[in-house]
């Protein structure tokens, strides 16, 4: 069972703007009608009741959204980057890679409402945007601002009511089988059952989901038998169902030791309520050995929340018993709200995404280095060797006071500056 999954998105980039200028028969000097770029798609992830893997996106674990197109002259406005949907199976909790290359919680996928996990770039403008009363001759694009890059780790947790908790070949998967429609592999050796399995149970017009968790060995809280993998779905369930084999060497000592791998996996899972099930009633040993056997299991459960009931899954006694109490179990619990992360709801308007600190410092060969994403959107697409453009960027320098901070930075005419990969002569 694919379970985890590293997924790396691409947001779609930003169409250019266009530089343009209106040229028709009797208008040969026309105006600026450059058109802006259209904007990159958005990524997003979405519950999907259908699918309980991760496997589609395993061997696909790189997604690129598509990107805006480019502006065109009489003011056309390029196409918007349609939005990428990622489906993911319900119960799957996204982390993100933050700067410091550490994991952190973003959000936990229950609902069928999609979560924003990376967003596009805006379109670049056209230079139609950059007329004004004093410069109506406008040479100045923008390119389109990158798409968010993200990186995410994506863990199937399978969201249940009843988890079916038990040491292997202990009978869960004759009992699931039989209580459900779920085709649980049976066959009488230990590890039948290698990955978790779900099954609806119907009571009347009611029903509610059972899990199967492969069976559980002594030390599988540090991953025995890959404990982690079988309890990290188990965290989930409302109620858990701990079934005992009857026949085993000391179904108390049994009890114990899955009780205690509970807790030491997580503290809160021993702490939820439990239905104890001595399994095989049918034979003889464990029908002569009930009342002994009910006492030392209750001295063992001491103040839990915990019943004990006897059933046979190969024959089907008291198992209609044991659904009907979990059923009552079930109606008399409250349903937990899951940990809500971040507003991750659809966007009303685009977020504005932070551009970042604009900087300036001189490097080890004297180049005049200036970060910032706005000019380098400018320069990008300027052609440094027309005068206008020079003029053109000395003026939005000085609208932002980079001019300024370049002079008091000890700038003079013939030195160089570098936005991003673009190198202008200062003048």
């Amino acid at each position: 069972m694919i379970d985890t999954v590293r997924l790396n998105i691409n947001a779609g980039s930003g169409g250019n703007g266009c530089s343009s200028f209106l040229r028709e028969k009797y208008r040969p000097k026309g105006g600026p009608n450059g058109g802006d770029g259209g904007d990159g798609g958005n990524a997003y992830l979405i519950g999907d009741s259908s699918i309980n893997t991760l496997l589609h996106i395993k061997f696909n674990s790189t997604i690129y959204v598509v990107h805006g197109g480019h502006g065109k002259g009489k003011n056309k406005r390029g196409g918007n980057g349609d939005d990428k949907y990622i489906p993911v199976p319900m119960g799957t909790v996204v982390y993100r890679m933050n700067e410091d290359g550490e994991k952190e919680y973003l959000d936990d996928i229950t609902s069928t409402s999609p979560r924003l996990v990376a967003v596009g770039g805006r379109g670049g403008w056209g230079n139609t945007r950059f007329a004004t009363a004093t410069n109506q001759e406008p040479v100045l694009a923008q390119r389109g601002e990158k798409g968010e890059k993200s990186i995410l780790y994506l863990e199937l947790k399978l969201l249940a009511d009843v988890g079916l908790l038990a040491k292997p070949n202990a009978g869960k998967s004759t009992l699931i089988s039989m209580c459900s429609a779920a085709k649980a592999k049976v066959a009488d050796y230990p590890f039948t059952t290698v990955e978790p399995v779900l099954g609806v149970v119907r009571i009347g017009d009611n029903d509610f989901v059972m899990m199967e968790v492969p069976g559980l060995l002594e030390g599988a809280h540090d991953g025995i038998g890959l404990g982690h993998e079988f309890l990290r779905h188990a965290e989930r369930a409302r109620l858990y169902v701990h079934m005992l084999d009857g026949i085993s060497e000391d179904p108390v000592e049994d009890y114990r030791m899955i009780n205690q791998e509970l807790e030491q996996f997580n503290p809160e899972m021993a702490e939820k309520a439990q239905l104890v099930v001595v399994n095989k009633l049918d034979v003889t040993e464990v029908r002569e050995a009930q009342e002994e056997l009910t006492e030392r299991l209750q001295e063992a459960i001491g103040d839990k929340r915990s019943s004990i009931q006897f059933i046979s899954a190969a024959t089907g006694e008291g198992v209609d018993a044991l659904m009907g109490n979990i059923f009552a179990a079930l109606a008399a619990m409250p349903k937990e709200e899951p940990e809500e992360g971040p507003e991750l709801e659809p966007m009303r308007f685009r977020p504005q995404r932070s551009s970042g600190p604009e900087t300036v410092h001189k490097d080890r060969h004297g180049v005049y280095v200036v970060e910032s994403e706005m000019m380098e959107r400018l320069t990008a697409m300027a052609d440094p060797r027309d005068q206008r453009v020079l003029l053109q960027l000395w003026r939005e320098m000085r609208k932002t006071g980079l001019a300024d901070r370049l002079i008091d930075a000890g700038i003079e005419a013939g030195d160089v500056i570098r936005f991003g990969k673009v190198e202008l002569a200062w003048f």
